[in-house]
This record gives C-alpha cells, structure tokens and sequence, in this order.
C-alpha cells in the first residue's frame, strides 16, 4: 500500500489511472503456437528467433493476401520506437484497393511491439510490419487475433523500466505435450552496445500448470533495453504462452 496524503490507495491503479506524473506501465503478453521441438525460440507469434534492427528500417505494413472486401481501408494503430529510441504511436490504414500493397508508415522505427486493429472487424489475413521491400517480418498480427501477441519490449530513451512480474504456460495439444519446456528471459543493453544476457530461467513439467515469478524488488532495466522471453520444449513441439508486466518511470 501507498499513501497519497491520508487516504490509502493502491498505487498500481493510480498509475494505470494516469494519477502518478512521470509514471506508466506495461503489460507484454506473446504466444508462439508451435515451438521446435529441443530447440530455442523467442515467444512471438511470427515464430523462431526474432530480430532487432540496428537502425529504423521498419517502414511498411502489409497484408499477405488480397481481402478488399473485409479488410480495406482498416487501420492499424503500432506501437514502437523511432530512430532516436522515443516512444511513438501511429496508425497507418491498409491499402483500399490492394491490401497486399505496402503502406508506408509515417515514422520509421527501430523497434516495434504492439500492433492493433482500430476497426469494427476481424483481420481475414495476416498484417506485417516489415522493411522497405519486405523480407524480415517485425510484428505480425495474426488474422482473428487483431493484435500482436509478442513477449518483447523494448524499454525507451530516457526511461527506466521496473519488472514486476513474468508469466508461462504450455497448451496442451495433440503433438504438443512436451516432457518439459525451458522459459528464458534475456536483455539486451543496447546503450552499451551489448548483446543479449540470461536474467532469469524456469521450467513447466509435462502438463504442468502456468506459472507466474513476482519479483522483489523489482527487477531494473535501463534505457534501450532490449527484453524478451524464450521457449524450449523437449521430446515434442510446444504451443506456449508467456509475458510479464513493467512499471516505466521518467528519468
């Protein structure tokens, strides 16, 4: 509990609530629906091992099929970071008459980790956020989902980030009940020029439940950090889910 002159108050909702200057959070919430069996994958629903530009060279949304009808003209709100690590929210809609067509995006982006739809819908295909020219997918919404689902983040300029928590668990499915699945998170400090670094590992047994790590005190991450979450089941393909939750604070 905090105190805001004599009445108690639950200081997390006071920062959902906008209530305490200089204060956010975040919560990071991925899916990766068919994790390789004894191999190492990032929990993202474009799958594999994701890739962090080193510039902004996020710069088009596309669609990877021709759904005019349902999905012309939707627009989609991304969530990222520009050339100088600042946070930026745009919208971009797809193309009205092509929707495989590349949109540009009115700022380019060195990191992005949320997109979503803004429209009374449901996506009938998959929309990407790539580079000029396509090739590397960035953040991919699947279609009936309307938003990503991607375990990473990446903390902005001028920010501190406070990890509150971290969440897993495995669906079991057919050809999905690993005997075991290794959870991973890394960070990469980007500021130093560092490379990712192991700061926290678990595991689920065979059909074991979701688990949730609450750490105290808070785990600390600084300034264009890179942060993700990673996946390995053994003996069989996994479908995992994971996520954790961030308080940001202004430096």
């Amino acid at each position: 509990m905090s105190y805001f002159g004599t009445t108690a108050t639950d200081f997390m909702l006071e920062i959902a609530k906008g209530n305490v200057s200089g204060h956010s959070q975040v919560n990071k919430f991925g899916a990766n629906p068919s994790v390789t069996q004894d191999t190492t994958e990032d929990v993202w629903d474009g799958g594999g091992t994701y890739s962090f530009p080193a510039t902004a060279l996020i710069t088009k949304i596309a669609q990877a099929t021709d759904q005019v009808g349902t999905d012309a003209n939707a627009t989609i709100e991304l969530q990222g970071l520009d050339a100088n690590w600042a946070e930026v929210t745009q919208f971009a809609d797809l193309d009205g008459s092509d929707t495989t067509t590349e949109v540009t995006l009115d700022t380019p982006l060195i990191r992005i980790f949320r997109m979503k739809v803004l429209e009374n819908i449901v996506l009938a295909a998959d929309v990407s956020a790539v580079a000029t020219g396509g090739g590397t997918t960035y953040a991919t919404i699947l279609a009936g989902n309307n938003q990503t689902l991607m375990a990473i983040y990446t903390v902005p300029a001028d920010t501190t980030a406070y990890m509150t928590s971290l969440f897993f668990s495995n669906i079991d499915a057919t050809s999905k009940t690993p005997t075991s699945v290794d959870i991973t998170m890394w960070a990469a400090d980007r500021a130093n020029s560092y490379e990712f670094q192991l700061k926290h590992a678990d595991a689920m047994p065979e059909a074991g439940s979701g688990r949730q790590h609450f750490f105290k005190p808070y785990y600390v991450f600084t300034e264009k950090t890179d942060i993700k979450i990673s996946a390995s089941p053994k003996d069989q393909d996994g479908h995992v889910h994971a996520g954790f939750d961030l308080i940001l604070v202004d430096n």
